[in-house]
């Protein structure tokens, strides 16, 4: 597939006081799953989480965030666990998830759900993109935009320049775009640029119940692109009538046949430590089971045990709980 598109952040509230009711009604998950954090967070008192999925319930008592309901914030990673795990828009033989249509259906049918954030990640895999033109383009202003601000955030690592990440949009607008080069952050090789649309408020709210008329999560994320920005050729004086830069034409036309992505790849916490430990410490950990024995490196995981912080021990807890819920997705 030349472009995909998926959900990659989603903020919402609805006027809820039970945590599990929203787990099951909403999310389509068994609240089982979900483990006490013994934090706050978002102006709640409480918080549920289960592999990158937070509940939050008890809002504090003042006028900000009274009757506040419940709010459900997921991250990427929360997003892939709930499509993929969420029993919400599966047929009847429990196949064909297609949870996120499903939950905007949801929250467009109550008139208390509020969603304050949603981000849609547009990736090319294709080679439509490229990051030092968009970088040239950002820094030369060859955009068309009401979104006046611009920022070029570049990375090092140590002395040598490790990518950089375009901003269109102030932080603390309803709308901004975040560009980046995605295989480069993630340490893989091929081609993936990331075109993330962050939308909160009316903006996160209008493309919720557009979802719900399309259906089409690229087509809609085309349509938003092409009203909000486009990177352009400086062929007139009026900007409005300057000529778009074909290969973001060719990237915005690709998206605008895509569907709903679900990515079935969930990365855990625990399953990112078992891959630092593998490039990091690795060989070391060869010449202890060479020399000592692997019973001397269990006997080192066994003693440590008692300094574990609890953290920690919510980790080994949600990462259990994650691999029971995929085998019962299976």
């Amino acid at each position: 597939m030349k472009c995909e598109v998926c959900v990659d952040w989603l903020t919402f509230s609805v006027k809820k006081d039970d945590p599990g009711e929203v787990i099951r009604d909403y999310l389509g998950l068994d609240p089982a799953l979900f483990q006490d954090t013994g934090y706050s967070l978002l102006g709640y008192n409480k918080v549920l989480r289960f592999s990158d999925i937070c509940v939050c319930y008890d809002p504090r008592q003042n006028d900000f965030f009274k009757n506040m309901g419940v709010c459900v914030s997921m991250s990427g990673n929360g997003c892939r666990s709930f499509e993929t795990m969420s029993k919400l828009g599966r047929d009847k033989q429990g196949r064909e998830s297609v949870a996120f249509p499903a939950l905007f259906r949801l929250l467009a049918a109550d008139e208390t759900a509020n969603v304050s954030r949603i981000d849609i990640a547009c990736d090319d895999r294709e080679g439509f993109l490229d990051m030092d033109e968009i970088i040239d383009r950002t820094r030369t202003n060859n955009i068309n935009s009401r979104l006046l601000r611009r920022t070029i955030n570049f990375s090092l690592n140590g002395k040598d320049e490790a990518g950089a990440t375009v901003y269109i949009g102030a932080p603390s607008s309803d709308f901004r775009v975040r560009i980046y080069d995605k295989a480069l952050e993630q340490g893989v090789d091929g081609h993936w640029i990331r075109v993330e649309l962050v939308m909160r408020s009316a903006n996160a709210d209008a493309f919720v119940e557009g979802m719900t008329n399309s259906g089409n999560v690229g087509r809609l994320a085309a349509q938003v692109i092409n009203d909000k920005f486009s990177f352009i050729e400086r062929d007139d004086s009026n900007i409005s009538r300057c000529t778009v830069c074909e290969w973001w034409q060719n990237f915005v036309d690709e998206l605008d046949k895509v569907r709903l992505v679900s990515r079935k790849v969930i990365q855990h916490s625990v399953e990112r430590i078992r891959n630092w430990i593998e490039s990091q410490v690795g060989p070391s950990l060869y010449v202890l089971m060479k020399t000592m024995g692997i019973m001397d490196i269990y006997s080192i995981a066994a003693s440590s045990a008692g300094r574990i912080s609890l953290q920690q021990e919510a980790l080994i807890w949600d990462f259990q709980s994650l691999c029971s819920a995929r085998r019962a997705a299976l």
